[in-house]
């Protein structure tokens, strides 16, 4: 089931036939440098029972990024926020063979229209690694700046967060 289009790519719910393209991407070091390191098939199996569950709950997750001219599976990207989470997340993993062509924004910004326009959502985090200077420059093209840090599983990540465009930061007490 499409979730959301855009000119390149579609952003899909999972299937159990995306268990090997998951597993294989999330096993590669560089791929999962700063979300935790890789990861087996068990852990892929897991983590896709874990996004279908999280839809159940919130109503939105984290889904399958596909190439819509080649109907291949490019990355996971979406919405996230388990609990601890300080707001939901715009979140992006893609395969290497996809970086440096604009598909992070492209499905970020996508993401992030939906969440405000579509849910009415006030406010929107991307938790980065602070290392991570690629996804630093792909959430300031989504329009996020610098909020502050987080403490991620025992790991230090910058939270870089924006409000919907009807939304202003809440104002300091006088």
């Amino acid at each position: 089931m499409t979730e959301l289009t855009t000119d390149r790519l579609e952003l899909r719910r999972w299937r159990e036939s995306d268990l090997d393209e998951h597993a294989a991407m999330i096993a590669d070091p560089e791929v999962n440098r700063y979300v935790g390191g890789p990861t087996d098939r068990a852990s892929a199996w897991r983590q896709i029972a874990l996004f279908i569950g999280h839809r159940e709950l919130r109503g939105w997750t984290s889904s399958v990024v596909v190439e819509r001219q080649s109907g291949r599976m490019v990355g996971r990207a979406g919405l996230w926020q388990p609990e601890g989470y300080p707001d939901p997340e715009v979140g992006w993993i893609l395969k290497p063979s996809v970086w440096n062509q604009g598909y992070a924004t492209e499905i970020g910004l996508a993401v992030r229209d939906y969440a405000f326009g579509t849910l009415g959502l006030p406010h929107l985090i991307s938790l980065i690694d602070p290392d991570n200077h690629a996804s630093i420059r792909v959430a300031q093209k989504m329009g996020a700046s610098l909020e502050g840090e987080h403490d991620l599983n025992g790991s230090r990540h910058l939270i870089y967060g924006q409000f919907a465009p009807s939304k202003t930061a809440p104002r300091e007490p006088e």
